[in-house]
Parts: structure tokens; C-alpha cells; sequence
């Protein structure tokens, strides 16, 4: 089993710097290539002995950058603290490393592949090239956060804003922490309390985003309004974040003509951010997405790419994008998730958990991770692990019982007590349907459809016709992937027909003229991408 994705907010991306100077939030800039973390002793040995020769705080970052090294750590650390002994110059990311891993040592092993491989590349990067520049404290909280040292993380963030406190990427991405570490209050008077918010656009975005995840009113929903309505010169790359969270809001206050109207100017421009969060609500706007502005912002975008594979019934292409999407943010349990059961439904359960294992480094008390950690517990036999994942569960939300419930039932099938599982299915999915989650209950009823098959169920086709009658009253976009990644030899399902969707630009060729145009404006419902016009 798996929980679905939460609901996506706009609240503000956390992408590692160099990403995020590359979009319109800020000016961009060059990107170095990230060399390969080796953690060789001999290149160790040569960061030593330049650093000791020069002093220089560059080449300290390369030394420090093998802190990352179970048998390097001690060392280099030592240099580090000799190094604040003597006064050399020191930057501030420095500091904060030196002295949180001396606290608390930060080793990962050197030979993983995976998940941290390309953070710990990153990692060494920025040690290595920090000026004073704040921004590079972004990069190394979010991967503190990911290793789970959320103090050590807050402190960078903290020192990042005390060096510069009106900077809007920096704001945004502190926001974004206190969003993951569930102050989503905090994240949200520091927004609103904030003299730029007046009159920033992102900033503004990220306050009417933040008011919904904190559950409070945004004090600049109608701000924000009247500035889409009189800043009709600005750049749309600069306003598309404040146009689709208004647009969400509209949405959500039931008047959809304002709502696509709003996310119409949030798309002639958008963001990674935008972007997923349209692949996510395509339906509920009733847009049809393939236009080319929006076609080559998805392809721009990890997280949108993932999502559009994920409602496409792709897995391979998903896991894919997946990948790239945790480089990007590897603190979010929502890639972790996706990777981690669909390596689980495949029958990779060990990559599955170590997955688990990551993300739970960052999110201790995430339920979705928790789920799958009991399930892939109980696949590898691991029955104790798997009830204590259970129990953790129920101790943070009893409303995950049914979830439980269907695991437990697994572990019944697979000792073969098969009329003990039956009835623990049966109770989950009377729980789900009883709370309104019908699709979570077609969805658990496919797990057991396999789940009988693995074990030799002797009553499977029983459970195979309730799942297909559950299928068609149903349907669920969970089930369907799970179909995709194993077999759909069951006839449980089939991918459901495209909801008619408006479109934004309409193309017209006069054969008269042999001229091709486009107008733009919301088209009926299903229209055709391209109309010839027949003219005498």
C-alpha cells in the first residue's frame, strides 16, 4: 500500500542555487559542473597540503569536503578547527560545518550510489567555491535538512537572512524549511510581516500560498489582484507564481471563470513551480496543457516531468524523472515515495527500503513514508520492523488504521491464514469507503488482488471480480500505476478516456491566402488544435 500524494500547494521550490539563478527570481549566472565525489585519500592528502601552504578558504572547503568520509572525517575536521585557531580566513558556511559536524558528525559512505550521491557532489562544490556570498548557505542547509540535522540546517538558513534580509530567495526558501518542519505559521508571518511583500510579486505568491497551508487568511489575495489587473507591463515570467496562486484560490472559492482566467496568465510564463502545479490540477481547470509555451516549461521541469509520467501510466519514464527531481530537492519525502513503492511493486524491495530509509533521514514522522516502510517490512519478511513502522503510524494518526489493517492482512496471506486476511482487507476498505477515500479503497482491493496471487490464494478470482466491479464504480489513478508497473492480466482496469479540456491558443490556416495563424482565448471545451477555414 501507499498514501496518495498530499495536495500540492505554490508555496515557494527549494532548487539548489545555481537552478534557481537561472530563472526569472533572480539575475542568472553561470553554472560550474560538479565534479565527482571520489572521497580518494591521495586527493585528500593534496587538499591538505596546498590549504597548509596557502590558507586559502577555498582550498579548506576542498579539505572539508571529505568530512563526507568514514575515515577521513576526524582529520579534516581537526584542520577545520586548527583553522579557526589561528585565525585564517574562514567563510560562514565553513563555520557552520565545522562546528555541526564536530557536534554531530556527518559520514555517509563513500561507495552509495544512491540517494545522496549527487547531494554529497554538490556538497563538495560549494565547500569548496563558497565566496561571502549568503546564497551559498542555501545549499548547504538543504543538504543538512536532507541527512536529517534540521537544527544545523535552520542555522544556516538563519545566518543566510541575517547577512541578507531582503532577499527574496532566501526568504522564500526559509519559508519553504519552516513549511517542512510543519511551522507553517511561522513560514507565514515571515512573509507577511515582510516590508518587500508590499510590492514583490513572489513575494506576495508566497504569502497567499503559505495563509493556505497554515490554514489563516492571506492578507494579500486582493494586493495581489490589484496588481495583476494594473501591472499589465511586467514581465510574465515575473507574476506567474502570483497569477496561479490566485488562481487557486479562485479555484477553491468556486469561481472558475476568474480561476482559468488568473492560471491563463500564470501559464504564458511558467516557472518549475507553476508548471507541476499544473500537470497536478489539469483536470480541476479543465486546460489542455499542449501549448508550446507550457509543452517546453514541462520539459524544463524535474517535478512536472515525474507527475506527467505518474498520471500518463509510465512508471519506468517516472522513476526516471524521479531521480533527477530528488537531486533537486532531496529534503522532500515526495519523490522518495514515488521511487521507493514503485521499486517495491517491481519486486526490488531492498532498494525500495533504502529509499524508505533516506527519506525518513529528513522526515522521521512522515505517514506516507511510513506506510510504505510496513509494507516493504512485510514483503521482505520482516514482520516486527513492520508492525513497529505500524505502530509509529497509529501513534501520530489513528486515521491511518486502515492502512494497517491491509498490511497486517499481507503478513496473514503470506503465512497462509488466508480467512484472517480476508477479513482485515475487508475491514480496511470498509474504513476507506466509510471516510469517503473510495479510490484509496479500489486501490487497496488491486494490492490484494496481488497479494493473493503471490501468496496462492485459493478463493483469488473472488477478490479479482470485486476489484474489477470496485474498478468501475472507482477508479483509481494509484491502482492504474500499479497495473502499469506489474500486469494487468486481471482486466482490473483500463487507462480512463481524456476529460475534454478547454484550450488556450487555437491555430487557423485560410487556404485562401495560405496563411496560418493563431488566436489566443479560452476555447470550447474538446475544441481541435488546428481549424481550416473554408473560404470561396
Amino acid at each position: 500500500m501507499k498514501v496518495p500524494l498530499p495536495p500540492r500547494r505554490l508555496i515557494p521550490k527549494w532548487r539548489p542555487v545555481a537552478s534557481t539563478l537561472k530563472t526569472t527570481e533572480a539575475k542568472p549566472t553561470l553554472e560550474r559542473k560538479p565534479e565527482e565525489f571520489t572521497g580518494n585519500a591521495d586527493e585528500f592528502e593534496k587538499a591538505v597540503n596546498l590549504w597548509l601552504d596557502t590558507k586559502e578558504p577555498g582550498v579548506l572547503g576542498d579539505v572539508l569536503s571529505f568530512s563526507v568520509h568514514p575515515e577521513l572525517n576526524e582529520r579534516a575536521i581537526r584542520i577545520g578547527e586548527e583553522a579557526l585557531r589561528i585565525g585564517a580566513q574562514v567563510t560562514q558556511a565553513q563555520k557552520s560545518l565545522i562546528r555541526d559536524i564536530r557536534d554531530e558528525p556527518m559520514i555517509i559512505q563513500s561507495g552509495a550510489n544512491f540517494p545522496f550521491q549527487r547531494p554529497i557532489q554538490k556538497l563538495r562544490d560549494i565547500l569548496r567555491n563558497t565566496p561571502d556570498n549568503p546564497l551559498a548557505l542555501l545549499d548547504y542547509a538543504q543538504f543538512q535538512l536532507a541527512v536529517g540535522k534540521k537544527r544545523a540546517s535552520e542555522r544556516a538558513l538563519m545566518t543566510a537572512l541575517s547577512l541578507s534580509p531582503n532577499n527574496r530567495i532566501i526568504l522564500r526558501t526559509l519559508a519553504r524549511f519552516l513549511v517542512h518542519v510543519k511551522e507553517a505559521e511561522h513560514a507565514h508571518r515571515l512573509i507577511y510581516r515582510h516590508a518587500n511583500t508590499l510590492h514583490d510579486p513572489w513575494l506576495m505568491a508566497s504569502e497567499i500560498a503559505l495563509a493556505n497551508a497554515a490554514g489563516t487568511k492571506s492578507r494579500f489575495i486582493m494586493p495581489g489582484r490589484q496588481y495583476l489587473k494594473t501591472r499589465l507591463d511586467i514581465n510574465p515570467a515575473h507574476i506567474t507564481e502570483l497569477a496561479g496562486a490566485i488562481a487557486i484560490e479562485e479555484l477553491h472559492s468556486g469561481h472558475m471563470k476568474r480561476a482559468r482566467e488568473s492560471y491563463m496568465r500564470a501559464l504564458f510564463a511558467p516557472n518549475d513551480n507553476v508548471i507541476a502545479q499544473a500537470v497536478t490540477c489539469r483536470e480541476e481547470f479543465g486546460l489542455d496543457l499542449h501549448t508550446q509555451t507550457v509543452t517546453q516549461a514541462i520539459q524544463l521541469s524535474s517535478e512536472a516531468l515525474t507527475l506527467q509520467a505518474m498520471f500518463d501510466f509510465k512508471p519506468k519514464l517516472m522513476m526516471e524523472h524521479a531521480l533527477n527531481w530528488h537531486a533537486e530537492e532531496s529534503f522532500s519525502s515526495r519523490p522518495i515515495q514515488l521511487l521507493a513503492t514503485t521499486y517495491a511493486y517491481i519486486g526490488d524491495f531492498a532498494i525500495g527500503l533504502q529509499w524508505i530509509q533516506a527519506g525518513l533521514l529528513a522526515n522521521p514522522n512522515d505517514p506516507g513514508l511510513l506506510v510504505s516502510l510496513a509494507y516493504i517490512q512485510a514483503q521482505l519478511g520482516k514482520e516486527k520492523e513492520s508492525f513497529a513502522a505500524m505502530q509509529k503510524l497509529l501513534n501520530i494518526d489513528a486515521a491511518y488504521s486502515p492502512y494497517c489493517k491491509a498490511t497486517t492482512g499481507l503478513i496473514h496471506y503470506s503465512h497462509g491464514r488466508y480467512e484472517i486476511g480476508d477479513s482485515l482487507y475487508e475491514s480496511a476498505i470498509i474504513e476507506f469507503n466509510k471516510t469517503n477515500r473510495h479510490a484509496v479503497g479500489t486501490f487497496c482491493l488491486i494490492n490484494q488482488v496481488f497479494s493473493a496471487a503471490d501468496y496462492n490464494h485459493p478463493e483469488i478470482n473472488r477478490i479479482i471480480a470485486s476489484a474489477q466491479m470496485a474498478m468501475k464504480e472507482h477508479p483509481s489513478q494509484d491502482a492504474l500505476l500499479l497495473l502499469n508497473v506489474r500486469s494487468n492480466k486481471y482486466l482490473l482496469g483500463e487507462q480512463p478516456e481524456n476529460k475534454k479540456l478547454r484550450r488556450m491558443t487555437q491555430w487557423f490556416f485560410d487556404p485562401a491566402s495560405n496563411t496560418l495563424f493563431e488566436k489566443k482565448g479560452l476555447t470550447a471545451p474538446g475544441a481541435e488544435p488546428l481549424i481550416m477555414l473554408n473560404r470561396t
